[in-house]
């Protein structure tokens, strides 16, 4: 990576908005190739504020509008730069939010465990297996994992976050007083799908010819 690669990977996005709107150039779509050319990490981000701030600048103004002096100018297009943060903040926000339960967020999608079960295509016991962590991450195929997200309708790598914590115990177990809870070690995914009596053999059949030779 050269010098300039390095400076404009360092950058940050407000910097990086904050010298378009100090530029001479306006939006259009050479300056904001070059910007984009400068600065490829942010190039969804220079494309909305290059489109917003076109038409602050650009719609006629009603009959009895002031003329607009370049301070004007430069103040919206501030609000359009603060506009752009906000909302990839949000979106950030959102997409690195963990999952508190995987039964939960189904249900916060309108998907009960049994329904969340069949869209992935899973046994409502393996679930929630999965749900508590009981089951070994590492080995858990990409497809399980791609296919709850699909269902959660969220990012594949919040799922991933969540699998690979520690085990939880289910929450309204009981316990006697003399005896401490333990958790056994998690349990292979392929040995969870052998075993799983909720899963039809269909299930069982698509999920097995994903293990690795020896283990089918």
């Amino acid at each position: 990576m050269n010098d300039q690669m390095k400076r404009s990977a360092a950058i940050d996005l407000d910097d990086v908005l904050d010298a378009l709107v100090a530029s001479d150039a306006d939006p259009n779509s050479a300056s904001l190739a070059e910007w984009i050319r400068r600065y490829p990490q942010y190039e969804r981000e220079i494309t909305e504020f290059a489109a917003s701030w076109s038409l602050m600048k650009w719609l006629p103004p009603s009959p009895d509008a002031e003329a607009v002096d370049e301070e004007t100018l430069v103040r919206r297009g501030m609000r359009v730069v603060q506009a752009v943060l906000e909302r990839r903040g949000l979106a950030s926000a959102e997409a690195v939010a963990p999952i508190a339960s995987i039964l939960e967020a189904g249900r916060s999608r309108g998907l009960a465990p049994r329904q969340l079960a069949r869209t992935v295509g899973l046994g409502d016991t393996l679930l929630r297996k999965l749900d508590r962590r009981l089951v070994r991450y590492t080995s858990i195929p990409r497809q399980a994992i791609e296919a709850l997200a699909a269902a959660l309708q969220c990012e594949t790598e919040r799922i991933a976050r969540y699998l690979q914590q520690g085990p939880a115990f289910a929450t309204a177990a009981q316990y006697r007083a003399e005896q401490a809870p333990e958790l056994a070690e998690p349990e292979d995914f392929f040995a969870a799908v052998r075993t799983d009596p909720t899963m039809t053999d269909e299930q069982r059949a698509r999920w097995l010819g994903l293990a690795p030779p020896g283990g089918r």
